[in-house]
């Protein structure tokens, strides 16, 4: 640590620099909000005309430019600006970092956004009295870190780089595999066009179609409830259920964990409830209250909470029931949107008159071939990307306190 400094940001990254004025010539921007990032990940930017721009769309970012939320830190709303356009607008809720010549932009990305950094711009938000929780931009400009030189600050931000460009590149397969098999279901299922015994898309080659209360449907195939494909077990009252000591214990996975896995901020529950509520990973949980949302779980053991189901069947795979519940989420979303309540929410007749095509058996092993190897990949994906990310999350604090040396 002989060679580490002890360094005010401000010295080694300005803050702010650019700002929309009238030198801007573009009609249309691609703006980054608070909520487009995610832990570093970006999840969406919107494209709009700059005269219609919310009043915040003011901030201008460049490549290796480092973006943290100075509202509600602990949300962990921070990005590293890469394949930037010269329209990207962000928004002023962000602080944005850019690093001098003589930092490495990445690895002070990193030392910005450790955990036990985002928990001091945490405590010093939630002290100010604003409505909100915030802090200003000076308070990391002003923010001492012990800093290595230059070499060891490149090697360190390539390990961990090469951790998240793994993690980022199984998140894409998943992306892309779950978009194959909502294609493939939508097309076998919905628009009826699965290989016919001469392997010709089933309906517009003239395959024969029945009249049913879901409308036109190939003749050998039937129409059940969800409810009749698949069991939807409600979760328990935990709270009811204390762990018997703090070390012993089942996490609440509520609806909160479908999102963001099981962290610190999770509940405990007694490790010996009945077995039917405990939830392993590959389980599908669809949340009927709140957040209506449908997930393959893959965080871990934990225990069921109330206004969420664990959806299983010992009649047809997990892939069918798992897209047909898919398939009626919309729908659900809206059914629980129309409650006059804070939480809307659906009821069991719900998912009786949620109508579901039956193909037969012989057509379901064949669909069954196709889509189980998709679903058993993106699982062991997701798995993996667990592991990876708790490795980094455990090298990161390490690394950024030198408690870990890397050299080139």
């Amino acid at each position: 640590m002989s060679e580490w400094q002890k360094i005010k940001i401000s010295q080694i990254a300005d803050f702010n620099t650019e700002s929309v004025n009238k030198n801007f010539n573009h009609n249309t921007i691609e703006y980054i909000d608070t909520s487009s990032v995610e832990e570093g990940r970006l999840v969406n930017t919107q494209k709009i005309l700059l005269k219609e721009a919310p009043s915040r769309a003011k901030r201008r970012v460049k490549e290796n430019d480092i973006l943290i939320s100075s509202v509600r830190p602990n949300l962990k709303h921070f990005y590293f600006v890469n394949h930037c356009k010269d329209n990207t607008i962000v928004s002023t809720g962000f602080v944005v970092i850019t690093p001098k010549k003589g930092t490495d932009p990445k690895f002070l990305y990193y030392l910005l956004t450790t955990d036990s950094y985002t928990q001091y711009l945490t405590q010093i938000a939630n002290s100010h009295t604003s409505t909100y929780p915030s802090f200003n931009p000076d308070v990391i400009a002003n923010s001492v870190l012990s800093i290595p030189p230059l070499d060891e600050q490149k090697a360190i931000a390539s390990v961990l780089s090469c951790l998240d460009a793994k993690i980022e590149n199984l998140r894409k397969q998943n992306e892309t595999l779950e978009s194959i098999a909502q294609t493939l279901f939508k097309h076998w299922f919905i628009d009826f066009e699965f290989p016919n015994d001469d392997g010709k898309p089933y309906k517009s080659s003239g395959g024969e179609m029945r009249s049913t209360e879901l409308g036109e449907i190939p003749k050998d195939w039937r129409v059940e409830g969800l409810d009749s494909i698949a069991d939807f077990l409600n979760g328990l009252a935990l709270q009811k259920y204390p762990p018997e000591n703090e070390n012993v214990f089942l996490p609440v996975i509520k609806i909160r964990e479908l999102k963001s896995g099981i962290t610190n901020n999770t509940d405990k529950a007694n490790k010996d409830i009945p077995s039917q509520y405990i939830i392993d990973n590959g389980d599908v949980i669809f949340s009927w209250s709140g957040t209506l949302e449908v997930v393959i779980w893959c965080f871990g053991k934990g225990a069921l909470n109330q206004h969420l189901f664990k959806v299983t069947s010992n009649k047809y795979p997990k892939w069918f029931y798992y897209q047909w519940t898919l398939h009626h989420l919309s729908n659900f979303q809206a059914i629980a949107k129309s409650k006059a309540t804070t939480m809307g929410h659906i009821q069991r007749k719900h998912l009786t008159e949620a109508l579901c095509c039956i193909p037969t058996d012989k057509q379901l092993r064949f669909f069954d071939g196709i889509l189980t190897p998709i679903l058993n990949k993106k699982i062991r994906n997701s798995l993996q990307i667990q592991t990876l990310t708790k490795t980094r999350d455990e090298l990161l604090p390490k690394l950024m306190s030198g408690q870990i040396r890397v050299k080139e």
